[in-house]
């Protein structure tokens, strides 16, 4: 079993460790004219910056999953959820939206971005190829640092699904996290057989 993180070691970013890694980002991008930002997760459903654009894509070499503890945007530190990471895993196929953000956007528009997927330093901030209609171009995707203290990978389905079924924190109930994104990803025709059974299994211990 994969235990939570003690609440002691628990340390959000300070805005100046955000504002520099979000420049450290942008000074790395292929295009800074073309911005373009790969959602998987919840920013498939409630993206936190302006879109010019979207579309259907896939990222090969990586996988989503159930697998950083969230013990506060949707758990707590005595009942915690659990939160989406992109981890890569040779032979995998994750599918997602990329979305185009306006030639106009700046540091400031980005911000908020980092303040969501960037709170404690769960992820980091990489450039990767995604693949569009089987055309490769460059995207933003938040990695998972397998090595944070917040990483809660191996976790079997069904102790996810206890975990997904009993949390709440601030933004929500951590099933309508999971139950928000599988019906996002439906409705663009991505289909993801493992969050689909994940998804019965919370309901089901939710039903009991």
């Amino acid at each position: 079993m994969t235990n939570p993180p003690p609440t002691e070691v628990i340390r959000p970013l300070s805005n100046a460790e955000r504002a520099q890694s979000l420049r450290e980002t942008l000074a790395r991008a292929p295009d800074r004219s073309n911005l373009r930002v790969f959602g998987y997760g919840s920013l498939m459903w409630n993206p936190c910056f302006d879109v010019a654009a979207q579309a259907k894509c896939e990222l090969y070499g990586y996988h989503r999953d159930f697998s950083i503890w969230s013990v506060y945007a949707r758990g707590t530190p005595e009942c915690p959820g659990l939160g989406f990471a992109l981890e890569e895993k040779p032979g995998s196929l994750c599918k997602g939206i990329v979305f185009t953000l306006p030639r106009t956007t700046t540091e400031a528009d980005l911000m908020p971005l980092w303040e969501r997927e960037m709170w404690t330093g769960t992820y980091t901030a990489e450039w990767i190829s995604i693949s569009v209609g089987g055309v490769e171009i460059p995207a933003l995707a938040f990695v998972v640092s397998t090595d944070h203290f917040q990483y809660a990978g191996g976790l079997p389905r069904s102790e996810k699904a206890r975990y997904i079924a009993a949390a709440s924190g601030k933004y929500g109930t951590c099933y309508d996290y999971l139950a928000e994104t599988v019906k996002e990803m439906k409705e663009h025709g991505i289909e993801d057989v493992e969050l689909d059974d994940l998804l019965e299994a919370v309901e089901r211990l939710r039903g009991e």
